[in-house]
């Protein structure tokens, strides 16, 4: 159920955002309640209808209460049974009466998730997570994404940057088989069947040691700062010059092609720098679990208050809505006007020409950064909306100081550094110090690394949409965006036949039924292991600590993940399942998704908490959680089947648990109640051997160190 006030039209047009209502059609009970901040609302006048600001005191009142609601439900029921199929109804509450204007059947329902869908491996015997590169895909590939940057770019890259560092006397092959990455069901997974042949042990000791330097070593840095980083923004460069209206075909596609592989060659680039801050990570945290287990110390609090891209972006975000607030004009402005129609009416003003060349060059510094790796997906430079949608209610806030807020932290931080190392005996303090330094030293790289992904995606786009153009012109394709669900034969035969005047006809019929199946495929949730079943090994280690997603069972009222940044919040949920629900997102409530990527930072401006589906201790939610001093959770797996918008949850960042206090059946909540904190200690030969190996790598740090210096 949408509701507002004043008459339909501001729904309809899309002026105004309106409550939304999820209702349980058997019982009317309310699963689910979004109040929006109601802007506008469509009045009479003497003229016919008009927008009007809606009164402060009412743009946060809900328009339906639940018995109002369940009323609306029922008749919604009757009517939908009286027609036999789905009715978008319109309806009209006056003096306490609903009035049901119209109905209509709903043709655009999105379509029903495939029901032969199996999670099986693509390989007879092989398995398969969702790890790394993959966690930045959480929806179906596009068919040329797939093609370029899973199977051809990736691929590629591994073997050349295994031959940068001098890897060359081990195969990839000799612990892992090909392919490394593919698709199950348009899902991207990273192979997980590890080898481990005794043959190739001493080889595999020899390139552990060998990456141990390499990660730790000056080259790494000097790769990605000096060779990986630069190579990849000049070709970008390069390609940002050519003009697509005057480009011959195949220079477009050579363009979308060279950008892809590009940005799937400086991923490994970034996967060394990740390496680095996830080893140093975990060593400390393994450290503060077993030099006290009893503290809930974990190395996300000590990891906080660094320099980056996302604390930049922010910055100059808040600087743009400050600006909005010192003008009256801009102010009203931006509060009765729709985000999506903000740059056409800003454009009518002088100073909204000037807010929104400042706009546009917050876009060209950061507009790059992807909601999803897919390039089929728009960058924020594509589609401002989602931006335009966080800092319209980050003008409605009080003014915010990113850059207080992060001195605040690191006092916070560095005084919690100095409790901690007090408390240890020497040798203990020593050896946190080590740590902590590495761990300091490395982890603040991977952001700065990550900044980058991407960064060719606005030009591809540009380019790959003006090819799809001249196919729709020469009738090969229905829509530019058609392009994306092609792979590159298919494009070199639709260029082909354009050239020569012809018609490709089947090209549009796959194409369309390509976008078809990904848009169903949507509507599944990727298991983290393929198949769900398998343990996770390499010969004799266990591998399951390194999965990104917690196993939680189906029912219960209490999520496990991963605790990635301290705290606790008790808050209403916002549920956000893509950038087309941002405008979805109340500001006081905790952010519920399956993942982020840096083009989600606008809302954490609004949110009290986080938790995610998928993401570890490293992922690009808990280290922007942890800038902003937000309590989270990551990697639970099922949070956004089992917590509704508007739902009350307890987000508990020491423990890595997430409670649902309210919409749980009441069998679930009395299984899950007996244990408010759930932190298991390691046992005492984990403790002995984790001390030990911590040990080893003091000693082994002081070698190196020495050797260096001789």
């Amino acid at each position: 159920i949408n509701a507002t006030w004043g008459l339909g039209e501001a729904v309809v047009g899309g002026q105004v955002t309106p409550d939304t209502l999820v209702m349980d059609k058997e019982s009317g009970r309310v699963l689910s309640r979004e109040t929006a901040d109601k802007e506008v609302m469509t009045v009479y006048t003497d003229d016919g209808t008009g927008e009007r600001p809606v009164p402060e005191a009412r743009r946060r009142q809900p328009v339906l209460d639940d018995e109002a609601a369940a009323e609306l439900a029922r008749y919604g029921a009757r009517i939908e049974d009286h027609y036999d199929s789905p009715q978008d109804v319109e309806w009209a509450l006056a003096d306490g009466e609903f009035f049901m204007v119209q109905a209509r059947p709903i043709t655009n329902l999105p379509p029903p998730p495939p029901e032969d869908a199996l999670w099986e491996p693509p390989f007879p015997g092989s398995a398969w997570w969702r790890r790394q590169v993959v966690e930045n895909m959480p929806e179906p590939l596009s068919p040329l994404f797939d093609e370029l940057y899973l199977r051809e770019g990736l691929e590629l890259s591994i073997d050349a940057l295994m031959a940068i560092f001098g890897l060359t006397y081990i195969r990839v092959e000799d612990f892992i088989d090909r392919p490394i990455f593919a698709t199950v069901n348009g899902y991207a997974y990273l192979r997980a069947d590890y080898k481990l042949r005794w043959s190739a042990v001493p080889k595999i000791l020899r390139v552990t040691v060998d990456e141990f330097r390499m990660l730790f070593g000056e080259k790494t840095a000097a790769y990605w700062r000096e060779l990986a980083l630069p190579s990849y923004l000049t070709k970008v460069e390069r390609w940002k010059a050519v003009e697509p209206g005057t480009a011959p075909d195949e220079q477009l596609l050579a363009g979308v092609r060279e950008l892809a592989l590009e940005d799937a060659g400086y991923w490994f680039a970034c996967a060394v720098m990740i390496a680095r801050a996830k080893v140093t990570d975990a060593l400390l945290g393994r450290f503060l679990t077993t030099a006290a287990p009893r503290r809930g110390l974990t190395s996300g609090m000590f990891l906080r208050g660094f320099p980056s891209p996302t604390v930049d972006a922010e910055t100059e975000l808040e600087v743009l809505a400050g600006k909005v607030r010192g003008s009256e004009k801009l102010r009203t402005l931006v509060a009765v006007t729709p985000a999506a129609d903000l740059p056409e009416v800003l454009q009518g003003t002088p100073t909204g020409r000037d807010w929104l060349a400042a706009f546009a060059r917050y876009l060209d510094r950061y507009g790059h950064q992807v909601y999803n790796l897919d390039f089929v997906a728009p960058t924020q430079a594509d589609d401002p909306l989602p931006v335009l949608l966080s800092l319209k209610a980050i003008v409605g806030q009080p003014e915010g100081d990113p850059r207080a807020r992060q001195r605040a932290i690191v006092a916070e931080r560095d005084t919690r550094v100095e409790e901690t190392a007090r408390s240890f005996d020497p040798l203990r303090r020593r050896l946190f110090h080590l740590l902590l330094g590495w761990a300091q030293r490395f982890g603040p790289d991977r952001e700065q690394a990550l900044f980058y992904m991407g960064a060719g995606w606005p030009t591809l786009r540009r380019l790959a949409l003006e090819l799809g153009r001249r196919l729709v012109d020469g009738g090969s394709l229905r829509t530019a965006e058609d392009v994306f669900f092609l792979e590159t034969p298919e494009i070199e035969a639709a260029i082909a036949a354009r050239a020569t005047g012809q018609i490709k006809s089947e090209l549009a019929r796959q194409a369309r039924e390509r976008r078809e199946l990904r848009e169903a495929r949507k509507r599944l949730h990727p298991p983290p292991v393929v198949p769900p079943d398998h343990k996770l090994r390499f010969g004799p280690f266990d591998m399951s600590p390194w999965e990104t997603q917690r196993r939680n069972e189906p029912a219960g009222a209490v999520l496990r993940g991963f605790a990635v940044s301290p705290g606790q919040v008790t808050a209403p949920a916002s549920v956000i399942r893509s950038p087309a629900d941002f405008l979805q997102m109340e500001p006081g409530t905790i952010l519920v998704c399956s993942t982020t990527t840096p083009a989600w930072t606008p809302l954490f401006s609004q949110a009290r908490g986080l938790v995610t589906d998928v993401g570890g201790i490293l992922a690009h939610g808990s280290i922007v959680a942890r800038e902003y001093g937000i309590p989270a959770v990551l990697g639970t797996g099922i949070a956004t089947t089992r917590i509704g918008s508007g739902q009350t949850i307890l987000v508990d960042g020491d423990a890595g648990t997430v409670t649902l206090l309210d919409g749980t059946d009441e069998a679930d909540a009395e299984r899950s109640s007996p244990q408010p904190v759930a932190r298991s200690f390691p046992s005492a030969k984990t403790v002995a051997l984790s001390s030990l190996a911590a040990g080893a790598m003091v000693v082994a740090a002081a070698w190196w160190r020495n050797r260096r210096q001789s």
